[in-house]
């Protein structure tokens, strides 16, 4: 072989070694605390009376000159209850997702369902959601109305929806759009396996759902089981993750379903982390404190229930962003071993402490 020869084919294996270490197929990382390979794209779906986010992968480029995506807090009202706000409250959030880019041609991607909480809305973890498209998921969520914003001020659905119902209608909708010829989404969802997870009254949703045949992993997040004892656990993989001070679902319930649950099970205990850790609404308005204390400040008649609720771990020396990290890395470890992409689950053990120093954990599996 001539030295000429020699060095083009030098120069063709680079490029291909280049080729193959692109979006799809990067290096493993040390923790999943950070974007993947790909960008997230966001878009709404419509079914029945209400809408769906759908987050999914995006080819980096293609957001190259574009703005993120916000949601803005007047948007979980009803119209009713949007019009007692002073027309200059409107704090935004600012997500790592951009507003209807195309799809990665790498899918299909497999659909992840997320359940808001009591008193939210289906955006209330953009903080999430993007960061797992990133990892190669599409992620659905809907607004359970029976259980959002509107309906704790009086102005619940009718006919409600059962949350099970309703999660189900959301997969066959994204397989819908999966075989919509030309449709955003046409080809990037694969729904043969699914996974859920959910927070706060969405984490009981993902108990519900998690029995579901397809469901491969289900993920409460500040969630567990009733003091009773009465809730039965699907024989499913699971990771519970929770804040050690959240005031409105006594962390011991949470330990208690880890012990309770199959094995494969894992826990996930932050230090100095209240109930609304796992969510953005914490960190939403000039202040933070999300939608109640945005509703308090303009003087709006809220229920001390409620006012609770929505402020629970929004104080100043509550971990907040601090404990997103070690959220991300988790989930997305618990996906993507459930879905088979990791043949062992990355960074699951308390050894990774070291790598997210943000915020402190106490980690513990039954395997």
């Amino acid at each position: 072989m001539t030295r000429f020869r020699f060095l083009l084919v030098v120069i063709l294996v680079a490029g291909l070694a280049a080729c193959s270490n692109s979006s799809s197929s990067g290096s493993t990382p040390e923790t999943y605390r950070d974007p993947g390979p790909w960008a997230a794209g966001v878009t709404t779906l419509t079914l029945a009376d209400r809408q769906v986010e759908v987050w999914y992968p995006v080819n980096p480029d293609d957001t190259a000159g574009l703005e993120p995506y916000s949601y803005f807090i007047r948007d979980a009202l009803s119209d009713t209850l949007e019009s007692l706000l002073p027309d200059d409250i409107n704090p935004p959030f600012v997500s790592d997702a951009y507003r209807e880019v195309p799809a990665s041609s790498d899918g299909p991607f497999p659909l992840v369902l997320f359940a808001h909480g009591a008193s939210s809305y289906r955006n209330q973890s953009a903080f999430l959601t993007p960061h797992l498209a990133s990892w190669g998921f599409v992620v659905a969520s809907v607004d359970y109305l029976e259980r959002g914003l509107s309906s704790f001020l009086g102005e619940a659905p009718d006919p409600p929806m059962d949350d099970v119902a309703l999660s189900r209608m959301v997969v066959t909708l994204l397989a819908s759009e999966n075989e919509q010829t030309g449709g955003l989404l046409e080809g990037v969802v694969s729904t043969d396996q699914i996974a859920i997870t959910g927070h706060s009254a969405g984490g009981g949703t993902s108990v519900r759902f998690g029995g579901e045949p397809d469901v491969v992993t289900f993920i409460p997040l500040s969630a567990g089981v009733s003091p009773e004892g009465m809730t039965e656990l699907p024989d499913k993989p699971s990771l519970w993750l929770t804040g050690k001070t959240d005031g409105i679902v006594d962390p011991q319930r949470t330990i208690d379903a880890f012990e309770q649950a199959s094995a494969p099970t894992r826990l996930v205990l932050i230090d100095g982390m209240g109930h609304l850790g796992p969510s953005d609404i914490c960190t939403i308005g000039e202040g933070g404190g999300g939608v109640i204390a945005i509703a308090l400040e303009a003087n709006l008649p809220i229920p001390p229930n409620l006012q609770r609720l929505g402020t629970d771990g929004c104080g100043e020396d509550d971990v907040i962003q601090e404990g997103w990290p070690v959220i991300r890395h988790f989930v997305t470890s618990q996906l993507r071993w459930a879905f088979g992409f990791d043949e062992e689950p990355l960074g699951m053990s308390q050894d990774v402490q070291e790598l997210l120093p943000e915020a402190t954990f106490d980690y513990d599996e039954t395997l």
